[in-house]
């Protein structure tokens, strides 16, 4: 029997696997699911693009026929303007968005969370609301200008929060203006959740 000869590149050495990271992150595209686990900052922008690219792929389908995109979120949350942004897409899409709080949803992380058609949490996970903090500088009229806005900006969260949640004006008035945590239980209570996970299934 003739032997079999099998040809090794000689840059061999220089071959590699992918890392086991990006494998992930590609099968997760796969089965659109984004995970939120960082700051919201401008690399977040991407996850605006996957909502879009998915409801391109959908049109012409009815919702109840799309394949719901998940949004798993760990986050501390981050840029105001940003989360606006990640907000405005989400609940435009036509495609399901759910949401899922895999530990703490937290400011504008659990603002991008509420946007989210359904909502849930596993049983420790936490959430943060707050109006956050901003830092201005220049020429009087700038700064005057800058808060006038930022203070716009808190008025239309405050109407976000009330129209995604079952917290009441005197509750969010009460709270809006600390630190206010709230468990799994708390969210479900107060509507920031629709559900509280028990089941791994229930999320993959």
């Amino acid at each position: 029997m003739d032997e079999l000869h099998i040809q090794i590149p000689k840059d061999v050495e220089n071959l590699s696997l992918p890392s086991p990271e990006l494998i992930t992150y590609y099968r997760n595209l796969e089965k659109r699911i984004i995970w939120l686990d960082t700051d919201v900052d401008d690399y977040c922008l991407e996850m605006s693009r996957l909502i879009m690219l998915w409801n391109a792929e959908d049109k012409g389908k009815a919702a109840e026929d799309r394949e719901p995109i998940k949004f798993m979120i760990c986050s501390y949350g981050g840029d105001l303007d940003i989360n606006n942004s990640i907000v405005d897409l989400i609940q435009t899409s036509k495609t399901p968005v759910y949401g899922y709080n895999m530990g703490y949803a937290c400011s504008s992380g659990c603002f991008i969370y509420m946007a989210c058609h359904k909502r849930f949490s596993m049983p420790n996970a936490y959430f943060l609301i707050h109006k956050g903090s901003g830092g201005f500088s220049g020429t009087y009229d700038q700064v005057s200008a800058e808060m006038e806005e930022y203070e716009r900006k808190i008025g239309v969260l405050a109407q976000f929060i009330l129209k995604h949640t079952s917290i009441d004006v005197e509750t969010l008035e009460q709270n809006l203006g600390g630190e206010w945590y709230l468990s799994a239980d708390d969210a479900l209570k107060y509507g920031v959740c629709d559900a509280i996970i028990s089941d791994i299934d229930e999320v993959i």
